[in-house]
């Protein structure tokens, strides 16, 4: 009896995973990345989490104002910012590692960047060829938004992987719609664009449209319930007030401070806003498609419409260049009707990135046949990569150098603040989501000016119900633009703290 022969193996895949694993170690290994922000969203993850263990479901003591109103008797709100999902799988990492865990978030994110680059190889090398597949995962994880992400936002690199874990399950020789399902389904409880990649991932799904979106829709039910139990609304997110924020009557961010706005008062808001709307849509849309045709680097991203206009003359690739196509839509409208931030592109980059790598590999094509080898050509990318992926590596470390520092004299700061204040007070602060996990208590998120117009509290005189109301007793821990902070209601000032303890909202 013949012994079966071993499978050859893809030295491509191979070649991507060992790339993958070496840039995230010299990254967060060498040069010491990585370390989190004092407003990254990672405290409130953990914050989340934290309030999970302690059996009290998932509500946060992180309070934006126009959630004030759903606050409890512990002084948490209704989770109705971010998605559940990281919350759920940090909940387990805290009860095993302590609390120090949080500061070690970056190498599970480069772990999801890793599994997304890994994904994206083998979707290339099915639907286009296997070194057009590794061109692109090698531009995904040298991207200065994922490498930014992966310092600051695990959400973003999660959603990128479980995106293309949805695309690799359709686009299979047998496609698996209900895995697909599932995956984009566990995207939408990360990011909310997921609940409009969807319906477009089920377009190409080859009649298995129906099985993936039912499965997705079992899998966001229970998040539908949260929002509409607490905030009338099954697919409210406070994320959507930047529909109105940074313009008109409604500049920066202070949309999502406002106490005068709570989830029951949005949709009359956004009925009243709408006029105006249109004016900022196009102020900001040649900001928002700048950004896209800067992704995933300065110097590669023209190459990505290039390559999905090529992979639509081609009959196996059509269907995946088609469907990159609408889904690079999703973050060029998001950015166009809230804010053109580009780190909206970042869940969606390894399709822009997959366009990228084919549209080189065009370009390979009109070289002479020493230019046409793959290696060549990937290596001419390279070369376009690096001078937006060089800085992006030296700015994390510098960073990473910063924050550890910072994040020293904060945790020292906040203690010795604490100590002279009720255990149960309600903390005032411009970094509240660090200011709640560092010290286990509710934190409001406002500017000190925004303090200060707080209503003062008068002994015999219940508060107002829609907001807080200001008291000398108060921790509050602001830091002002010009160095100066943090700040106390008892004496209107305070000592300039260390050099690191610097910044504003």
């Amino acid at each position: 009896m013949r012994a079966p022969v071993p499978p050859r193996r893809d030295a491509w895949a191979t070649g991507t995973l060992a790339f993958a694993i070496g840039f995230w170690a010299l990254d967060l290994l060498v040069l010491k990345a990585g370390a989190p922000d004092l407003l990254d969203d990672t405290w409130e993850y953990g914050a989340a989490a934290r309030t999970l263990l302690a059996g009290q479901g998932l509500r946060t003591p992180v309070i934006h104002p126009p959630l004030w109103t759903l606050h409890d008797a512990a002084g948490t709100v209704p989770v109705l910012v971010h998605g559940p999902l990281l919350p759920l799988v940090l909940a387990p990492l805290l009860a095993l590692a302590g609390p120090r865990a949080l500061d070690l978030v970056a190498v599970l994110a480069a772990l999801f960047a890793t599994l997304a680059a890994r994904r994206l190889q083998r979707l290339g090398a099915r639907r286009l060829s296997p070194e057009v597949g590794a061109a692109a995962a090698g531009l995904f994880t040298v991207s200065p938004l994922v490498l930014r992400a992966v310092h600051h936002d695990v959400a973003l690199v999660c959603g990128a992987w479980l995106l293309t874990l949805a695309l690799d399950q359709v686009f299979r020789t047998r496609p698996h719609a209900i895995r697909a399902g599932l995956a984009l389904g566990l995207g939408a409880l990360v990011r909310p664009e997921f609940v409009l990649a969807t319906p477009l991932v089920a377009l190409a799904a080859r009649g298995g449209g129906g099985a993936l979106l039912g499965t997705a829709l079992v899998v966001v039910l229970p998040w539908l319930w949260h929002g509409a139990a607490n905030a009338g609304a099954p697919l409210f997110n406070l994320s959507s007030y930047l529909l109105i924020g940074y313009w008109g009557a409604h500049p920066g961010i202070g949309v999502m401070r406002d106490f005068a706005l709570p989830p029951r008062a949005w949709s009359a808001t956004l009925r009243h806003a709408l006029p105006q709307l249109p004016a900022k849509w196009i102020d900001f849309f040649p900001h928002a498609l700048k950004r896209l045709l800067l992704s995933p680097t300065g110097g590669t991203g023209w190459l990505a419409p290039f390559g999905a206009l090529v992979a639509l003359q081609e009959r196996p690739a059509r269907a995946i260049a088609a469907l990159s196509l609408g889904l690079a839509l999703i973050p060029l409208g998001i950015m166009t009707v809230t804010l053109y931030d580009e780190r909206y592109l970042t869940p969606f980059l390894p399709v822009i990135a997959l366009g990228a790598a084919r549209g080189a590999a065009e370009f390979a094509a009109w070289l002479p046949a020493w230019g046409r080898r793959p290696r060549t050509w990937i290596g001419l990318l390279v070369l376009l990569a690096l001078p937006s992926s060089g800085p992006a590596l030296h700015d994390g470390w510098r960073e990473g150098v910063a924050a550890r520092a910072r994040l020293a004299d904060e945790r020292a700061g906040l203690v010795h603040a604490a100590a002279s204040h009720r255990a149960n007070a309600l903390a005032f602060s411009d970094t509240p989501d660090f200011l709640a996990w560092t010290l286990d208590r509710p934190a409001v998120w406002v500017s000190r000016a925004e303090y200060l117009a707080l209503p003062p509290a008068t002994p015999g005189v219940a508060p107002p119900r829609d907001r807080p109301a200001r008291s000398a007793s108060d921790l509050v821990w602001f830091h002002e633009a010009e160095g100066r902070g943090p700040w106390t209601p008892a004496t209107g000032a305070a000592p300039s703290p260390p050099d690191s303890v610097r910044g504003s909202h």
